[in-house]
C-alpha cells in the first residue's frame, strides 16, 4: 500500500516556532516568579508557569499539524486532545516542581535536574503522540521507531534546557536568547516526531459530532495560548515590579540600617542593649568595648558578675536610671568611673523586655574633680596657715625680744642657760613659721633667674650626696640649652632637700635618686595645668626615687601641712608643703605620682625666666 504525500504550510510552521519561543520566554520568566516566592503565593505560580508553558508546547502542536498537509480533511477527537493538553501541563508542572525543590537539597541537585528533566520530556513526547492519536482522517499512522526515539530525545533534552535555563540567573538579552534556543528545541522534537510518522489511505472513515475540524481547532487554541502567554507576561511583569518596589525598600531599609550601625560605631558613649531579668547582652558598640575593655558578647554578663561589677546587676534590673555613676574596674586593673544611663524597651505585652544604657566614662572629670576640691582644699588651709604663722611669728618675736633682755641683764649662769635654751626653741619655732608662710606663699621670695644646668648638679654634689648617704644615688639629667627659671635660689635648694628628704625615709635600703629637668613649651603644657598657670614656657623639674611609693590616700594628702606618715618624732610634715607652697608662690605648681612599690615622682613646673636674664647652659649627666 502507497503512503500519502505531506507537506507542510511555511507560514503555519512560523506561527508555531513564534508559539514556541514566545512560550519559552513566557516559561522562563514564570519559573523566576516561582523562585522568588514562597508558600501559597509560590504554588499560585508553579500552576502558572505549567499552565502556561504546558499550554504553549500544546498549542504549538495542534498549529503544526494544522500546517501537516496531507491533502485529506482531519478532525480531532475531544477527548483525547483534552488529555494530551492535560499531559503537557502535567508533565510541566512535575519538571518545575523538582527543579524549584532543588535548591532545598544542594547535594543531590544535579539528579534532581535529570529525574526533573526525564519525567518532563517523556510527558511532553506522550503528549505529542496522543495528540497524533486523536487525529481523525481516512488513513492510518505507521511510525518509524528510530525517529520515534530521537523525538523522545529531543523532548528530553529541550526539557533539560529548559530547567537550567530556568534555574539561571540571567540578563534579559541572554534569557531571550535561552528562550529563542529552547523554542527551536521544541519545535524540532515535533517536527521529529512528524518525520517519524506516515500515513497510508483507509477508505471509508466518516466524521463524529464528538471530532472538532482541524482547522477550527489550531486557530482557536492558537487565539487562546497567545491570549494566555500575553495574560502570564503582564502578570510576571506586576509582580517583577512589585518585587523591584520590595528590593528597593528593602535596599532603602539596609541603608538605613547601615547609617544607623555606622552612627552606633562612632558614638563617642557606650551603647547597650541587654535583656532584661537575664541581662544578656544583644548589643555593644565599640565604645562599650573600649570603656569595659572587654568583648560584650552573650557571655559578657558572666564575666562582670564574677568581677563583682555593679553594671552587671544594674542590666539584670532592667530598671530606668540617669546619670548613675558606677565605679567599674577593667581586667588590666586600671578603676574608671563612669555614669551609667538606662531605659527600659517594654515589649508588646507592656512588659520589659529589653533595656538600652548609655555608658559614659567621666574618669578625667571625676579626677579633675579631685585635684580641683585638692588645690581648694590647700589653698583654705594655705590662708588659714598663713594667718596662725603670722599671729605665733608676733608672739615669738615679743618672747625672743624678752629673752634676749634676760640674757643681757643677768650673770646667773643658771638662769643664762635656760634663757638660750628657750631661745633655741624660739628659734626652730621661727623655722616653722616660714615653713608655714612658704605654704600659704606669703614668705618673702627673691626670684632670680637660675640656670638649672649649672645649680642641679652642685647641689646634687655639695648637698644631696651628704644629707642621703653612700647608700643612695644620685643622678641629674640635664635637656641640652635648658632654660633659664625664674625663682628664689635658697628656697628652690631648700625645695629640693626636702623632696630628697622624703625619698631617703621611703628607700631605707639605699635606692636610686633621679633629678632631671627639661624644657616645656606654653603648647606642650599638659591640659590639666593650663587653668592654674599662667600662659607661657616652662621648665620641668623632676625627682623621681625607687621607694617603697604613696597609696591613693596618702597621695591624696600629701600636699596638705603637718600630714605625715612617718613616726612622732620623726617629722613635722611640713616638707612637702613647703614644696608646694614655694612653687605656687613662684608661678609654677607642683605635681606627685606615685603607686605603692613602683616609687614617687615629683614635678616643680617652673616659669621660664626672660632669655635674656641668663644664658642656657650646656647639658650635664653626674652620678654622685
Amino acid at each position: 500500500m502507497h503512503h500519502l504525500h505531506s507537506a507542510h504550510e511555511p507560514v503555519l510552521v512560523a506561527l508555531s516556532v513564534v508559539i514556541a519561543v514566545l512560550g519559552s520566554w513566557t516559561a522562563l520568566d514564570l519559573f523566576h516568579r516561582v523562585r522568588a516566592n514562597a508558600g501559597a503565593i509560590r504554588l499560585w505560580w508553579l500552576a502558572g508557569a505549567a499552565t502556561a508553558t504546558g499550554g504553549s508546547i500544546w498549542s504549538m502542536h495542534f498549529v503544526a499539524m494544522l500546517a501537516y498537509d496531507l491533502g485529506l480533511p482531519v478532525r480531532y477527537e475531544v477527548r483525547l486532545t483534552v488529555a494530551s493538553l492535560l499531559l503537557a501541563i502535567g508533565a510541566t508542572a512535575i519538571g518545575f516542581a523538582l527543579a524549584a525543590a532543588r535548591q532545598a537539597l544542594p547535594g543531590r541537585g544535579r539528579g534532581r535536574i535529570a529525574a526533573a528533566a526525564l519525567a518532563m520530556g517523556l510527558g511532553i513526547c506522550l503528549m505529542h503522540y496522543v495528540g497524533m492519536a486523536a487525529m481523525r482522517l481516512a488513513a492510518m499512522p505507521v511510525y518509524d521507531p528510530l525517529l520515534v526515539t530521537a523525538s523522545g530525545a529531543v523532548a528530553i533534552g529541550a526539557s533539560a534546557l529548559a530547567l537550567v535555563l530556568a534555574l539561571d540567573e540571567r540578563s534579559a538579552p541572554a534569557r531571550a536568547l535561552g528562550a529563542l534556543a529552547l523554542g527551536l528545541a521544541i519545535a524540532g522534537m515535533h517536527y521529529t516526531g512528524m518525520a517519524a510518522v506516515s500515513f497510508e489511505p483507509v477508505p471509508g472513515l466518516a466524521a463524529r459530532p464528538a471530532e472538532i475540524p482541524a482547522q477550527a481547532l489550531a486557530i482557536g487554541v492558537a487565539g487562546c495560548t497567545l491570549l494566555l502567554l500575553t495574560l502570564a507576561l503582564v502578570a510576571a511583569m506586576v509582580d517583577r515590579r512589585i518585587e523591584r518596589l520590595a528590593l528597593r525598600e528593602a535596599e532603602a531599609l539596609r541603608r538605613s540600617e547601615e547609617r544607623l550601625r555606622g552612627v552606633l560605631e562612632r558614638l563617642p558613649v557606650g551603647i547597650l542593649v541587654s535583656e532584661a531579668g537575664s541581662g544578656r547582652i544583644l548589643l555593644a558598640n565599640p565604645e562599650a568595648e573600649r570603656i569595659l575593655a572587654r568583648r560584650l558578647d552573650a557571655a559578657a554578663i558572666e564575666a562582670l558578675d564574677r568581677a563583682g561589677d555593679p553594671l552587671a546587676n544594674a542590666l539584670r534590673s532592667g530598671d530606668a536610671a540617669d546619670r548613675q555613676p558606677l565605679t567599674h574596674c577593667r581586667p588590666d586593673g586600671a578603676t574608671l568611673h563612669l555614669e551609667l544611663s538606662l531605659a527600659p524597651m517594654p515589649d508588646g505585652e507592656g512588659q520589659a523586655g529589653l533595656a538600652i544604657a548609655t555608658l559614659l566614662d567621666v574618669t578625667a572629670r571625676v579626677q579633675a574633680e579631685q585635684v580641683l576640691r585638692r588645690a581648694q582644699r590647700l589653698e583654705a588651709m594655705g590662708q588659714l596657715t598663713g594667718g596662725v604663722a603670722h599671729d605665733f611669728n608676733n608672739l615669738l618675736m615679743v618672747v625672743s625680744g624678752n629673752l634676749q633682755l634676760l640674757m643681757r641683764r643677768t650673770a646667773d649662769e643658771s638662769l643664762l642657760r635656760l634663757a638660750r635654751s628657750a631661745a633655741g626653741a624660739v628659734q626652730r619655732g621661727a623655722d616653722i613659721t616660714n615653713r608655714l608662710l612658704t605654704f600659704a606663699r606669703e614668705q618673702a621670695l627673691k626670684p632670680a633667674p637660675v640656670a638649672l644646668a649649672e645649680l642641679l648638679p652642685d647641689i646634687a654634689e655639695s648637698m644631696l650626696a651628704r644629707t642621703l648617704g653612700g647608700r643612695i644615688r644620685v643622678e641629674t639629667q640635664v635637656e641640652p640649652g635648658l632654660w633659664p627659671v625664674l625663682a628664689d635660689p635658697s628656697e628652690l635648694g631648700v625645695a629640693l632637700l626636702n623632696i630628697a628628704i622624703n625619698a631617703r625615709d621611703a628607700m631605707p635600703e639605699g635606692g636610686r635618686l633621679a633629678i632631671a629637668a627639661a624644657n616645656v613649651p606654653a603648647p606642650g603644657l599638659p591640659e590639666r595645668l593650663r587653668a592654674g598657670l599662667a600662659p607661657g614656657d616652662y621648665v620641668a623639674l623632676t625627682v623621681t626615687d625607687s621607694g617603697a611609693g604613696m597609696s591613693e590616700e596618702v597621695l591624696a594628702r600629701a600636699f596638705e601641712p603637718f600630714f605625715t606618715t612617718k613616726p612622732v618624732g620623726r617629722g613635722s610634715g611640713l616638707g612637702l608643703s613647703q614644696v608646694y607652697g614655694f612653687a605656687r608662690q613662684s608661678g609654677g605648681t607642683a605635681q606627685l605620682a606615685s603607686h605603692p612599690g613602683e616609687g614617687t615622682q615629683v614635678t616643680l613646673w617652673l616659669p621660664r625666666a626672660a632669655p635674656a636674664s641668663a644664658e642656657a647652659s650646656p647639658p650635664g649627666e653626674r652620678v654622685a
